[in-house]
């Protein structure tokens, strides 16, 4: 995407953020750039076209196309046979982040507020409820398209920051030690969000400390006074850590209370908190109707806000968005009415009934130890909320899971598919498919957390089954579907559609 004419950079601000030498005929620093892209295929007119190399690509390859769509100037890492204007820098992936520093601070100079997250689980759900917390409207709130959120997604999003839009919602992904400190340069925000922490990436972070350790560099890039956003359990689990130390850092807690869950997903204890840190409390409650709501009774201000499923980890990223708002001067009563819009993403806390009423809960986009055990609390809240029922009063359908792999957990990998089977064994599943390597693992810990282990079947990796077991599904029956993006559990829901 790219900006207005007026709303973007001159060449002199692209230069002075990404320092370089000139190849080629000169150009006006007062010229203006209408965006920028990295893709010749994309370029407009008096755009900046951006030569990044990859392992199986070149844009320098692509300069030359990229000045005959209509760019103006190129940054490159080498001098080219062109007759156009090229800054020579030594690091076009650096330069990135140059040109997003650069429309950062134009857009701070205007007024306008970042707020930036990040997190195991609950990042883009955390996202979308901030979004509509700060205002709602398209116009005025820029946030990440689609998953935009690693080194060169997020110099991308901020690039693409309006001049009409008063705040920018940034989610930054981490998937390596270092990612946050290379990303530091654009993370300068008003607000800075962790949406929790546990097991994920585990193949590079190695363990939930290293996560943390990752994550909470965020806040290192906080702007004087902002402030530092996260559930009261991060402070119970990670209290030692120099952050909660530090003089002059601004907190802002949230925590949640549950209804009669079959285990602990908040992890909320009552650790002291340091000086001024205010705390927002919720409750997830069950209304008449069938509907949930959260409720907070303490604080200035109360409220009560409908909850869309009554799922804790749902709940708490809705604590975590008015939490937000609150920091940046938004009272509750503005926000809640335009979060009551909120219907989550495909794939995440999704609820659809199939044409043949088979109840499915969409959790499928990803998955980690985390958000597994919080997708069973949500699955299980569920059926006992809405199952179908004889006339006898008991349940007519039945509660199934679809599971898949926990993929990047690293060497923790088994006892983690493990640890997540003994989860499942609490819940009143009548049936688990489960497609992936770790099938033997899952089982393992299902048993011995007491469960039936000829509940348990397996799915192929590859193809459908002779006796698909996913057809004994019926109408009546709910049915989690959970697992990493990577084992492509949307073919077992097409099947659910189908049979269902």
């Amino acid at each position: 995407m790219n900006g207005s004419p007026k709303g973007w950079l001159t060449v002199a601000e692209v230069e002075r953020e990404c320092p370089g030498n000139w190849s080629g005929p000169p150009i006006s620093g007062k010229a203006l750039l209408t965006g920028a892209s990295t893709d010749s295929r994309t370029v407009e007119p008096a755009s900046l076209f951006i030569a990044l190399r990859g392992d199986r690509f070149d844009g320098h390859e692509f300069v030359e196309e990229a000045f005959s769509r209509g760019a103006v100037m190129a940054l490159v890492e080498r001098p080219l046979p062109v007759e156009s204007p090229l800054l020579v820098v030594p690091d076009t992936k650096k330069a990135l982040q140059g040109v997003a520093r650069a429309v950062v601070s134009r857009r701070f100079s205007e007024g306008k507020r970042l707020v930036t997250l990040s997190g195991t689980a609950g990042k883009t759900t955390t996202r979308e409820l901030i979004r509509l917390a700060l205002g709602g409207d398209e116009n005025n709130i820029h946030s990440n398209r689609m998953n935009f959120n690693n080194e060169i997604g997020v110099p991308k999003t901020l690039w693409e920051w309006p001049v009409s839009a008063a705040f920018a919602v940034l989610e930054v992904g981490i998937r390596k030690p270092g990612d946050m400190d290379f990303l530091g340069s654009v993370l300068k925000a008003d607000v800075a969000v962790l949406t929790s922490i546990g097991a994920g990436h585990l193949e590079t972070l190695g363990t939930v400390q290293g996560v943390w350790a990752e994550k909470a560099r965020l806040f290192a890039y906080l702007k004087p006074g902002g402030f530092a956003v996260m559930p009261l359990d991060l402070l119970a689990r990670f209290k030692e850590a120099p952050i909660f130390r530090e003089e002059g850092r601004r907190f802002f807690f949230t925590s949640l209370s549950l209804p009669d869950a079959a285990e602990d997903v908040s992890g909320v204890s009552h650790p002291e908190r340091p000086p001024s840190a205010e705390t927002l409390s919720g409750t997830i409650r069950p209304k008449k109707d069938g509907s949930w709501s959260i409720v907070s009774e303490k604080g200035a201000e109360p409220f009560e806000m409908p909850l869309a499923s009554p799922s804790a980890l749902l709940a708490q990223d809705v604590l975590l968005a008015l939490g937000v708002a609150r920091t940046l001067g938004i009272p509750y009563s503005d926000s809640i009415p335009r979060m009551r819009t909120f219907r989550p993403l495909p794939g995440r806390m999704e609820m659809v009934r199939t044409p043949g009423g088979v109840l499915m809960l969409l959790d499928h986009y990803n998955a980690n130890p985390l958000s597994m055990k919080g997708a069973f609390e949500w699955s299980g809240q569920i059926y006992r909320e809405t199952g179908e029922k004889e006339p006898s009063g008991r349940k007519a359908g039945r509660l199934w899971a679809i599971l898949g792999d926990m993929l990047e957990l690293g060497d923790e990998a088994p006892s983690l598919h493990r640890c997540i089977g003994r989860s499942a064994s609490r819940y009143p599943f009548w049936g688990l498919l489960y497609k992936g390597h770790f099938f033997s693992e899952f089982r393992q810990g299902y048993q011995e957390g007491g469960g039936d282990p000829d509940r348990i079947r397996a799915l192929p990796l590859d193809g459908i089954p002779q006796n698909d077991p996913v057809r004994e599904i019926r109408k009546g029956d709910v049915v989690l579907v959970k697992g990493s993006r990577g084992m492509h559990l949307e073919n077992e829901v097409s099947r659910l559609e189908k049979a269902g």
